[in-house]
């Protein structure tokens, strides 16, 4: 599959109205895959498994966990675009304040879809470019190591990486410069592969890169780790803060 290619998952509880949009969707060439879901709480599952790179939130939503959708995007999924979309402009005030700034009305009109997805084709292809030209201009002697992520596999420098963290079935990876990945594998999978680099299991649930270690606080076993002017809280184990006594503690 083209990686510039668009995956849009429509969330819609009226039929009509999804069969037009996804009338509208399979006459684009540059949408690959149509996911569809009838409420908030399917939608949750489609997001994880395929990382779409377009929401269409009909709101008011069904289902209980409209919440936790906003906030799985808006955290796990940065390069995910949430749009709102509703029959009336009422919700616009909603939609503003949970930090979600596309917004279409109902029937969706064709052009307004279009530069949504247009505007998504292009920093896609951006993204790309980049991630390409970085793998060029690697030295040889760099290590790279190919980790795998919902969305496929990711090329990256160990000291890109700051922390994993388990997540059920998943590892959520925070990388510098403020990026955020997703992986199907086991924390312990990346403990075995990241113990040579410096990485030390802090937790049941952590796995850090000591060289960002910025303070550790023995009174509540807590880590600070600090990169690009941004800290990370990770709490740790006591056996695993006695280990790190090599740093400076309060």
């Amino acid at each position: 599959m083209n990686s510039t290619k668009i995956c849009i998952l429509i969330i819609d509880s009226e039929q009509e109205s999804m069969d037009h949009t996804i009338e509208l969707l399979q006459a684009n060439p540059m949408v690959s895959e149509i996911k569809t879901a009838e409420n908030t709480d399917q939608a949750i599952l489609k997001i994880i498994n395929s990382n779409p790179d377009i929401i269409l939130f009909d709101y008011p939503s069904k289902g209980k966990a409209e919440k936790e959708l906003i906030e799985f995007v808006q955290t796990k999924l940065s390069e995910t675009t949430l749009v709102l979309v509703s029959k009336t402009k009422e919700y616009a005030a909603f939609a503003i304040q949970n930090g979600i700034f596309k917004y279409l009305l109902k029937p969706i009109e064709n052009t307004e879809l279009l530069k949504i997805i247009d505007t998504v084709h292009e920093n896609k292809q951006t993204n790309t470019r980049a991630r390409v030209t970085q793998l060029i201009d690697g030295t040889p002697e760099e290590t790279r190591l190919r980790l795998q992520t919902t969305k496929g596999y990711l090329m990256l420098n160990p000291d890109e990486l700051i922390y994993c963290k388990a997540d059920g079935f998943y590892t959520e990876l925070y990388l510098t410069r403020d990026r955020f990945e997703l992986s199907n594998q086991f924390l312990l999978k990346f403990e075995e592969m990241l113990s040579q680099f410096n990485f030390l299991r802090v937790s049941r649930s952590h796995l850090i890169n000591q060289r960002y270690i910025r303070r550790i606080y023995r009174s509540n076993n807590m880590i600070v780790l600090s990169a690009d002017g941004k800290e990370y809280e990770i709490k740790g184990g006591r056996t695993h803060i006695r280990n790190l006594s090599k740093f400076d503690t309060e």
